[in-house]
């Protein structure tokens, strides 16, 4: 019952600030469209973006008898059956080199025995290049892992090759239906709303110590456990305010379609908006002052949101080395992934590690929170 009273109050302060209510619920929308609408183009890139364009490679003098030519055969052959694109064989280095700082082909490979040289634009690589470099290098990888494999367990070879039709270039199994950019935005600016409900969560801890509420509460004997599913709850109904006014916004204004899997995806994303929740939680007990909180959040969302691909399309976040590889640090990249991947029907194993991230989060940082506020002075919340 006390707890359901706590609940109670803080979804009444909420709805008294008609700003919060106002970015949390009607900005969604019009975030959504505005990306939608102006990065249109850049998402219904998937089949269109390489018509017309030249890649040059070169194979030089001994290079056929190793294993990367025949891979390389094999990737053109594959990559030419779902693009519209030119592969040009130039023995002319330097001209080819040319052409391609000249953005008149997307890039340059030589292959020399075990080496691989990529050349691109020196000046500015083109998004076809970005796209197509990470293709490529998923593709070899695929490849050096088949030569391990094959060294350590040879009849297990087969097997990886006989689904390997099922996975190849099908763009992670959307194969040729175009990702709409309303929906990728859809769902990918929707987490990123939801990224803001720790800033709701934050502010609602030091406002409990501006008015020495939390020390009236404690007096009460009521259990700090409850304070925080207070927190979490006031999240949980602001996200899940946050999906129904997007849901019926992009299935009726966007033309959005969500799928089969909406279980599912509800799933994902009440664990991520826990995650949410906890993490604005989290910034209260770490810091004493609520600008510095609010200052760290904020760009911590805005980081956040550029690796989980609310900012910019995922393949371009991924075309880069050190974003690969820091973006699979965080929760919201998993998210995006399995929202999209629930979206499209394909069966994959993300929207599990995407739940289990977020939850698994969120126990670390009430964990570390609770011992921190017990480090700093008084230990406690006020």
């Amino acid at each position: 019952m006390i707890l359901l009273t706590l609940i109670k109050k803080e979804i009444i302060q909420f709805f008294r600030n008609k700003t919060d209510v106002i970015v949390m619920l009607i900005f969604p929308v019009i975030l959504i469209f505005v990306m939608g609408k102006s990065l249109n183009g850049l998402m219904s890139m998937d089949k269109n973006i390489f018509c017309g364009k030249t890649i040059y490679y070169n194979i030089e003098q001994g290079g056929g008898e190793n294993n990367n030519v025949q891979v390389f055969y094999d990737f053109i052959t594959e990559f030419q059956k779902n693009s519209d694109i030119k592969f040009v064989q130039s023995k002319d280095t330097e001209k080819a080199k040319l052409l391609v700082n000249k953005d008149e082909a997307i890039c340059f490979i030589n292959i020399r025995g075990d080496d691989i040289d990529y050349f691109r634009n020196e000046n500015k690589e083109s998004t076809e290049s970005k796209v197509f470099r990470n293709l490529y290098e998923q593709y070899m990888k695929k490849y050096t892992f088949l030569r391990s494999i094959s060294k350590t367990n040879p009849t297990d070879v087969q097997k990886i090759l006989s689904a390997k039709n099922n996975t190849k270039i099908k763009y992670e199994g959307i194969s040729y239906d175009e990702v709409n950019s309303f929906t990728y935005y859809t769902f990918v600016e929707l987490t990123l709303i939801i990224l803001y409900i720790s800033t709701i969560t934050s502010i609602s801890m030091y406002k409990e110590r501006f008015l020495h509420t939390m020390t009236r509460l404690k007096v009460s004997n009521i259990k700090k456990i409850n304070i925080i599913i207070s927190k979490i709850a006031l999240g949980v109904v602001i996200g899940f305010m946050q999906i129904l006014i997007i849901y019926i916004c992009s299935t009726k204004l966007f033309d959005v379609d969500w799928g089969e899997n909406l279980i599912y995806i509800l799933m994902v994303l009440l664990s991520f908006i826990i995650f949410s929740s906890v993490l604005g939680i989290f910034m209260s007990m770490v810091f004493s002052d609520q600008k510095t909180a609010y200052t760290f959040s904020n760009m911590l969302i805005i980081v956040m949101g550029f690796l989980g691909g609310s900012y910019v399309p995922l393949c371009l976040v991924k075309s880069a080395r050190v974003t690969s590889f820091i973006c699979q640090l965080i929760p919201n990249y998993w998210v995006n992934v399995a929202l999209l991947g629930l979206n499209y029907n394909i069966q994959t194993p993300y929207y599990i590690t995407a739940i289990s991230i977020s939850l698994g989060g969120s126990i670390l940082m009430i964990v570390l929170g609770n011992i921190i506020s017990k480090l700093k002075e008084g230990g406690s919340f006020d």
